[in-house]
């Protein structure tokens, strides 16, 4: 890393023009080695008082927790600047003044730290479930979890991330980003509820652990099919937003989500295309006909969509996927957002 500006030069820079700076230095470590994040910070915050300063506030406006030295280093810094809730008399917990400045902040996690399994579970490193105690609210929230160790369905893995998810009630945005492709197939663990969450990106849906069982009236997911009912879990979900190819008559999509976004970019290559995207693995024509945004009993007064995030191009199986939304009331809409030398869509 470069050594930092000399201070001659910082201290004639605006403060909002330093924050930039430093904030996108800070954000490019996202995935980077626990050393780095803070050999940065403390590079930074030994060039002068003001960008001690702002290296702080940009650290709080993006928590970055990928391992329990994280962890450690953010409840250090967050109990300097807040304290402690003396009226926590169980649990330690941050002040009630750091609820505000957090509720415009970004929470990144990354589930992976685990040390150790049993039949019991996965232990990780970093206790998830205590991060609210620290980081008490939260503007996004955002999960990378990396392939974990264990194959045994009942390990419940994810127990820990639902743990953390309840306690954010007043964090609407969230994005679960899984790395890899699934191969283990994972229950869901039992009295799961997360509120608030009307946002949901979801990256390499987990797999279905029911897909091969037999039933006499047909197809039918288990009561704790982890990929089958990981939607419906957030309550009050309204818009659902899928970044890899899933077949949607396989998720409960709650009934109040009214938006799905699909993320369809041109990744193939036909002679006769060019390059194309293609809507075939979503299955949407199946998925509405089995019921995929079915009105309710409430008639929905907002009228449900479907947006494509695709190329130049129409993908693949527009045609079809128009016309049953047409048969169905639902508004599908194309949205042009991928360029072709660049696969990076629009946040939304």
């Amino acid at each position: 890393m470069a050594p930092p500006l000399p201070v001659t030069r910082t201290a004639a820079l605006p403060v909002e023009l330093a924050h930039s700076i430093l904030y996108q230095a800070w954000f490019s470590l996202l995935e980077k080695e626990w050393p780095d994040r803070w050999n940065l910070y403390r590079d930074f915050s030994l060039v002068s008082h003001s960008w001690r300063e702002v290296m702080s506030s940009v650290a709080f406006r993006c928590v970055m927790i990928q391992t329990a030295k994280d962890f450690k280093v953010y409840q250090k810094l967050i109990k300097k600047r807040w304290g402690v809730d003396p009226s926590s008399k169980t649990v330690e917990r941050v002040a009630p003044a750091a609820h505000d400045f957090f509720r415009r902040s970004d929470l990144h996690i990354m589930l992976s730290d685990w040390t150790c399994q049993s039949s019991l579970g996965i232990t990780f490193a970093t206790d998830y479930a205590r991060i609210p105690n620290y980081v008490p609210s939260s503007k996004h929230i955002s999960v990378t979890i990396k392939e974990l160790p264990s194959s045994d369905r009942n390990i419940l893995p994810y127990r820990p991330l639902f743990d953390l998810l309840e306690q954010y009630p007043d964090t609407q945005d969230v994005y679960l980003l899984w790395t890899y492709t699934h191969i283990n197939r994972y229950l869901l663990p039992q009295n799961v509820e997360v509120r608030g969450i009307t946002y949901l990106r979801l990256h390499e849906h987990p797999r279905c652990v029911c897909h091969n069982t037999y039933h006499p009236a047909g197809h039918k997911h288990e009561s704790q099919c982890f990929s089958y009912h990981l939607p419906s879990v957030f309550k009050d979900l309204q818009h659902l937003h899928l970044d890899t190819p899933y077949i949607l008559k396989c998720l409960n999509i709650p009934p109040s989500v009214t938006q799905l976004t699909l993320e369809a970019p041109p990744i193939y290559y036909l002679a006769s295309l060019g390059h194309f995207s293609s809507l075939m693995g979503w299955n949407i024509v199946s998925a509405l006909s089995l019921g995929l945004f079915k009105p309710g009993d409430d008639s929905r007064a907002r009228r449900r969509k479907i947006v494509v995030n695709a190329g130049s191009s129409e993908p693949i199986g527009w045609k079809q996927v128009l016309a049953a939304c047409e048969a169905h009331d639902v508004e599908l809409e194309l949205r042009h957002v991928y360029p072709l030398k660049d696969n990076t869509p629009s946040p939304r």
